[in-house]
């Protein structure tokens, strides 16, 4: 099997993230879950640089692996416009063109299940669809927004 696809997966509640990223697995390794706007500032760029984020949490329920960079951002539903700019705005000097990875965003106009198990099911679902895409249309690699 080849080897997983390291992500950072940034949602909103850790219930949520534990069971999206259970259910990314094997396919993906959730290196480290950032769970706000401002520690999405604060880590995500020394995690896209392949450097260990400066608020290293042992109960962080990402794998910590930070042996190398992720390959792709993984947002939830509760990261907006606003929010995704931020934080995206803090990451352009070592996540732009192709030293950039992919940022996945829900799309809004699909319809979801409520907060809750199965709704944790159904953005996996989603999420490893889109990479799977991405994959084959040959856009994992550098920097881009895209909707699953």
């Amino acid at each position: 099997m080849a080897n997983p696809l390291r992500i950072v997966l940034c949602g909103k509640t850790p219930q949520i993230a534990t069971a999206v990223k259970a259910g990314l697995q094997p396919e993906c390794e959730v290196i480290h879950v950032i769970l706000s706007t401002s520690a999405g500032v604060s880590d995500l760029p020394k995690l896209l640089a392949g450097q260990t984020p400066p608020t290293q949490d042992s109960d962080n329920i990402g794998t910590q692996n930070y042996s190398q960079a992720p390959q792709a951002v993984v947002l939830g539903g509760g990261y907006d416009d606003e929010a995704v700019k931020t934080i995206r705005k803090a990451c352009e000097s070592v996540s732009t063109g192709e030293k950039g990875v992919p940022w996945l965003r829900p799309d809004s106009s699909i319809p979801v299940p409520p907060l809750g198990p199965k709704y944790g099911a159904a953005m996996v679902s989603r999420v490893k669809t889109a990479l799977r895409e991405l994959e084959e249309e040959g856009r994992a690699k550098g920097d881009g927004v895209y909707f699953f």
